[in-house]
């Protein structure tokens, strides 16, 4: 049977090899030795799909054992992490999220080479309608189908910018550190993309209490660049000024057509994301030790920005 993996240029072929240690002799085996993997691993019902394996093999730069850590805890994650991993219809709530620009991922990458852009104004966020977890949800859809469709994304990994123009304190309250430590956890230890820039861009000085007050439950030691810009030009010393949409004064396509595009992913991958609700790990029948998540590691922290005094 012919191998549903896709053939990459030269140039992104040669970058699989010195960033994620990928020879082209020997992917289709040893995805297919993951794939006999997953089927026989009693605890474990997740999907065999050639190309998410991929994705993972390449975040994990084909340590066949980091390779099966990452993808065990991405499902596992899913029963202590449900509000944002659970539920994956594609349904009109879904799409609504979407369509207020709550995520913008544009057209092209930053080079053809380079990472993916994924843009978040999080001012489209409606505390009256909608809440951090309803994005962070869509959010890593969309990431899982970059991994899915994008070589550039699951070899030169993701550039994230965050844009706190107009954002609200009564947007910023509902970000409790405890949904922040499971997302952080979600992207360190689980996803099959690796961020490897992340930059916030026109953050309100009221709003650096608040923001320093949530980074503090995140390791002193990131794996992934992160800067805070005072002003949004400052991104431009980063990142090429032709990567970001042209609202952003870019050349990357407009908002809304990244956002037609990504709607019809959605709607084209619907099926996909409802076989979804079935994948998960039963932790009793897990041969070894117990996951991390089942042992509580994402445990004992609680609280919301509502009880902080500000000054």
């Amino acid at each position: 049977m012919a191998s549903a993996l896709r053939t990459l240029d030269p140039e992104l072929l040669a970058l699989a090899k010195t960033e994620c240690n990928e020879e082209q002799s020997q992917r289709e085996a040893i995805v297919a030795t993951l794939q006999v993997w997953i089927t026989k691993s009693p605890h474990l019902k997740a999907p065999t799909d050639e190309q998410l394996i991929l994705a993972f093999l390449r975040r994990c730069r084909y340590s066949q054992e980091e390779t099966k850590r990452r993808f065990d805890n991405y499902y596992s994650l899913r029963s202590v992490f449900p509000e944002v991993l659970g539920s994956r219809q594609v349904d009109e709530a879904l799409l609504t999220q979407l369509q207020r620009g709550v995520h913008v991922i544009p057209a092209r990458p930053v080079s053809p080479q380079g990472p993916r852009v994924i843009i978040s104004p999080f001012r489209q966020i409606d505390p009256k309608k909608s809440n951090p977890r309803e994005a962070f949800k869509l959010v890593f859809i969309l990431l899982e189908l970059l991994a899915l469709e994008c070589d550039n994304a699951s070899i030169s990994g993701l550039i994230w910018v965050v844009d706190a123009r107009d954002v609200t304190m009564e947007q910023m309250m509902q970000y409790d550190p405890f949904l922040l430590k499971k997302a952080f956890a979600l992207v360190d230890q689980c996803l099959p993309l690796r961020f490897v820039e992340i930059h916030m861009i026109n953050m309100r000085r009221e709003g650096q209490t608040i923001f320093n007050f949530v980074t503090k439950f995140l390791p002193s030691k990131l794996p992934f660049k992160f800067v805070v810009h005072k002003k949004s030009e400052d991104l431009y010393e980063h990142i090429p000024r032709e990567a970001m949409t042209i609202e952003y004064g870019g050349t990357n396509g407009y908002q809304a057509e990244a956002l037609d595009y990504w709607r019809q992913r959605l709607l084209d991958n619907k099926d996909y994301l409802a076989r979804d609700a079935q994948y998960g790990t039963n932790e009793k029948l897990r041969v070894g030790l117990a996951s991390a998540w089942s042992n509580g590691e994402l445990n004992g922290m609680s609280g919301s920005f509502r009880k902080l005094e500000l000054d």
